[in-house]
């Protein structure tokens, strides 16, 4: 059998760097291509001045900076907190001109350079009035929380964005309202009058309290459904009316130019069943897709990976891939483990499970975000952050980056703790988020952004990088996996085909190099069309 030869794969601890392999699938075929030391791209040894070496993008092998900005629904998203992120009028609350004035550090629309993260999506926790911090429970669909500024403000955010090519979708929380919206306030004053067929139809009552999620009304006996909190009744989704309602919602924020929505709680939106649950999704995605027809859905449905994937069946998009995140899950498993081989069969089994239930399935791994507890604080050292993030950001399909990840902020316990506010700098608290009701979380990154910025080692630069390659590479996104078993455990990998455009990703997750021969007939292809993408670790005091 022809192989060709790499060095095990690798990005981590300190070094980053990528290479175009001439040869794949035709041409000096049996020729082994090394990586390692003699590589006029690389060097062999791992000394710190050859370390910061590798840190920068190498311009052979046609690795410049540009890229070619996504025009589909493949984007590396970034979820924003607005109440966290950036204050711009110093009132101790985060708002979207805050937001509007850190465009460019997220993507600043410039292709030839890599001063900017390099994302092409944001994600907005809710934005629409509210009674809480968080504003998970609404009061009014289609307006903008008054701490957040006005509709006018958001407009201007989402011009912003849309000139540097990101696409914005927002949080849309329809399992339920708050008890301050004018639906449940109304429905409760018909409960009152003896009536049921109004807007007591919006919501779910009855005279029996069926179990700890049904709560009293405090009117004649009645229970209201309420699984997340007293505050937030849940909502009839069935109910024809509520659904004319809600396609109105959907149009409002559609036409104004929201690109798609992040739906929350889809688990519960149907206590009858996940198949009513997802006939509802199946509704709802495409009745959005009738009003935008390139629409972006991603829905929170927080269980196992088998359940998840059935959630595919109803046509939206996409689900997060929760069985990722966490110390628990399988990118730290990976890495904790040194096990790379049964992290690329798991992710290759995975996709195949989704594409069945849907064939346009877009993936979304993600490692923590707002309700989880930081990555930064089960992932100890900065070796096991940086391999994280190649895991899951060089995965297929649209990897979710949570703010303030990228430079190493932590958080966990109550909610609050997991969102607080992002650490610009140390010395110029413009902006900054000081305090988040609830919150007792006052841990920092030892570097804040700009000083991360400056550091060509530093964690935020190490992001731009991964997502970077990411860009550069669409089949990445976009291409269907294949795992590829080099017959080792700490280095294995998978190749991502794209209608025939091939890239190959490997990882080493152990702390020694390894080489790997990897089969000929596994990577196949025009030879101008095949890349791989080899990643070098560097452990101190690894052989």
């Amino acid at each position: 059998m022809k192989t060709k030869k790499v060095l095990s794969a690798v990005l981590t601890a300190a070094v980053l760097s990528t290479a175009l392999l001439s040869g794949c699938g035709g041409g000096s075929s049996g020729t082994p291509q090394n990586t390692s030391s003699g590589s006029a791209s690389y060097a062999g040894t791992t000394s710190d001045a050859a370390s910061a070496d590798l840190m920068k993008l190498p311009e052979n092998g046609g690795y410049d900076l540009e890229y070619t900005p996504s025009k589909d629904k493949y984007r590396t998203f970034y979820e924003i907190f607005p109440y966290s992120f950036c204050d711009s009028d110093g009132d101790g609350i985060g708002d979207f001109k805050g937001m509007t004035s850190k465009l460019d550090y997220l993507n600043d629309g410039d292709t030839k350079t890599r001063d900017d993260l390099g994302v092409e999506g944001i994600w907005l926790m809710p934005i629409m009035p509210s009674p809480s911090y968080h504003k998970y429970d609404v009061t009014d669909y289609k307006n903008i929380d008054p701490a957040y500024g006005t509709l006018d403000d958001f407009k201007e955010f989402l011009e912003g964005a849309h000139k540097r090519d990101i696409n914005v979708i927002i949080d849309l929380v329809l399992n339920h309202s708050s008890k301050n919206h004018p639906w449940y306030k109304q429905a409760i004053a018909e409960l009152k009058e003896g009536k049921t067929d109004g807007y007591a139809q919006y919501y779910h009552f009855d005279k029996e309290q069926k179990n700890s999620g049904w709560r009293p009304t405090g009117v004649d006996g009645w229970y209201y459904e309420s699984n997340f909190s007293p505050d937030m009744p849940d909502l009839n989704l069935k109910n024809e009316k509520l659904r004319e309602e809600i396609k109105d919602i959907v149009k409002f924020w559609l036409d104004m130019g929201v690109d798609g929505f992040r739906l929350d709680a889809v688990l519960w939106f149907e206590s009858t069943g996940n198949d009513d649950s997802i006939a509802d999704l199946k509704w709802l995605y495409d009745y959005a897709k009738s009003v935008k027809s390139d629409v972006y859905m991603v829905g929170e449905c927080w269980t196992d990976s088998g359940t998840v994937a059935n959630y595919y069946k109803s046509g939206v998009d996409s689900f997060f891939d929760f069985a990722e995140e966490g110390a628990s899950g399988r990118v730290s498993t990976a890495i904790r483990s040194e096990n790379a081989i049964d992290y690329v069969k798991a992710m290759a089994g995975y996709q195949k499970k989704i594409e069945e239930n849907n064939p346009d399935a877009i993936n979304t791994p993600f490692i923590s975000n707002h309700d989880t507890g930081r990555s930064a604080g089960f992932l100890m050292t900065d070796t096991a952050r940086r391999m994280a993030a190649c895991l899951y950001i060089l995965t297929p399909g649209n990897s979710f980056v949570y703010y303030g990840e990228e430079i190493g902020m932590t958080g966990s316990k109550s909610d609050p703790d997991k969102r607080t506010g992002m650490y610009w700098s140390a010395e110029d608290k413009t902006g900054y988020v000081p305090s988040i009701p609830g919150s007792s979380n006052k841990d920092v990154p030892d570097k804040a952004v700009d000083e991360q910025q400056k550091d060509e080692k530093s964690l935020l630069n190490f992001y731009k990088k991964v997502i970077a390659l990411k860009n550069q590479n669409p089949a990445i996104a976009r291409g269907k996996l294949t795992a590829v078993d080099v017959g080792s455990t700490a280095a294995a990998g998978y190749i991502c085909d794209d209608n025939g455009d091939k890239v190959l990703v490997m990882f080493n997750t152990g702390s020694k190099s390894e080489k790997v021969e990897i089969p000929e007939d596994k990577f196949t292809g025009q030879r101008s069309r095949c890349r791989r993408l080899a990643w070098r670790r560097f452990i101190r005091g690894g052989s």
